[in-house]
């Protein structure tokens, strides 16, 4: 019996690898919807009867081989250097004249991940790389006006000569046409346009124009940043560190940490992926969210999980002890995981990427207690099971490297006959006396 099993096990993953040799392009991420699309009478023939099915049988296949090949949220599958960023723009400006409902049906098409999921994605990483903070932050565009002459650098094919002298005051006309703009990036274009000028004279101009600094960005006198930035989060229904309008200067600011983190609070703005954030109102017209779902999430995973007992998001749903319709929504860990940290409901660590959480106790919760929990529940695992154990029980895919230095930080006792790790050095004598009786 058991070599019938082993059978059907080689069967089901030589029909993954299969699946996966015919969807494959080379750094591109797929869904492994698409992937199991591309050989699904194969897959079937072999007990792989849906995408999931599928996905938990690559994960099983790839989660320790260096071939290239990542497995990520939304079942998602990446070939070669997976970069999704770079991937929906490049796919956005190649559809560039294409509504975006259009475009994120055209999406699913191609790569498979739902359309609902890949609107949210060309809001999050679709976005036109200006380089202005005055441009996103203002309801209108910054215009040159008919009065005010350009630097000859932006007119193509003119002459300096031809071109009239760009004065202080009009640079500053252009520069200051809004009511937030980013000092590092006026600097630098005053530096260039007036190359002889001290930077004396710009800040002058700047007090003069009602202008004040303030942690890297400049303000109009008599408005609070507070302000700017409130409106700011509610003008962008997705956004991320780094994208236009979030550039490091904005980011940085205190004013905007407290802005995000009181909208984070409300729930009128949820945590994404890692630095990507989405507001409810986005949520709600594309996948249909409901804000008491939301409020009621982290509660319930508080109610539902065990205390003391360490869990991720891949946990929880792999043993179905929380039951939430936010899971149907398919969203990815990181944006559970959000959820859970605004709460404030449980003690937290990272470890490869992946937040453990766990509920009740004292003070801080680390990776090092992570590996010490697992270890005591499992005396006497052997070194090479424990990333095993890590990837089966809480989907944390660990690298060695990092593994061997969390193990090294924590109080874990290591047998290095035996190549084994206890809780402590007592449980190991208590073990070597029990196979000695």
């Amino acid at each position: 019996m058991a070599d019938v099993v082993d059978s059907q096990q080689d069967g089901r993953a030589e029909a993954a690898r299969a699946a996966v040799s015919a969807a494959r392009r080379e750094d591109t991420e797929l869904c492994a919807r698409l992937v199991f699309r591309v050989s699904r009478n194969e897959l079937r023939r072999a007990g792989i009867t849906t995408p999931a099915v599928l996905y938990d049988e690559l994960k099983q296949v790839f989660w320790n081989a260096d071939e290239g090949v990542t497995l990520g949220d939304h079942l998602s599958v990446g070939f070669g250097v997976v970069d999704r960023r770079r991937q929906v723009r490049a796919f956005a400006e190649r559809h560039a004249v294409e509504p975006k409902n259009v475009l994120a049906k055209a999406y699913e098409r191609e790569y498979g991940f739902s359309a609902g999921v890949a609107a949210i994605w060309l809001d999050l990483f679709a976005e036109p790389a200006d380089v202005s903070v005055s441009e996103w932050l203002g309801v209108k565009s910054i215009e040159h006006p008919a009065d005010v002459p350009v630097s000859c650098s932006e007119v193509p094919g003119r002459d300096n000569v031809e071109c009239k002298a760009l004065t202080l005051e009009d640079f500053l006309a252009r520069e200051l046409a809004d009511q937030i703009c980013d000092v590092g990036l006026v600097r630098r274009r005053f530096a260039f346009e007036f190359p002889g000028e001290q930077p004396e004279t710009l800040d002058r101009g700047i007090d003069a124009a009602g202008y004040y600094e303030d942690h890297g960005l400049l303000f109009q006198e008599g408005d609070a940043p507070n302000g700017h930035f409130t409106r700011l989060l509610a003008a962008h229904p997705s956004f991320a560190k780094g994208e236009t309008g979030f550039e490091n200067a904005v980011w940085q600011h205190p004013a905007f940490r407290y802005v995000l983190r009181q909208a984070l609070s409300d729930h009128r703005v949820l945590a994404y992926e890692d630095d990507s954030y989405i507001s409810f109102t986005r949520l709600h017209d594309v996948l249909g969210l409901r804000m008491a779902d939301v409020e009621s999430y982290a509660s319930t995973v508080c109610i539902d999980a065990r205390e003391g007992e360490p869990f991720t998001i891949a946990s929880l749903r792999a043993s179905g002890a929380t039951v939430h319709p936010l899971y149907g929504l398919d969203m990815p860990d990181d944006f559970y995981e959000g959820l859970l940290d605004v709460a404030g409901l449980f003690r937290s660590c990272t470890l490869a990427g992946i937040k453990v959480f766990v509920v009740g106790g004292e003070g801080r919760f680390s990776a090092a207690d992570l590996i010490e929990w697992v270890v005591a529940r499992h005396e006497g695992i052997e070194r090479d099971d424990l990333p095993r154990l890590l990837a089966s029980d809480f989907g944390i895919a660990c690298p060695a490297p990092l593994l061997t230095t969390t193990v090294h930080n924590s109080d874990v006792y290591y047998d290095d006959i035996g190549d084994a790790y206890y809780s402590s050095m007592e449980a190991w004598k208590r073990e070597a006396r029990n196979e000695l009786a």
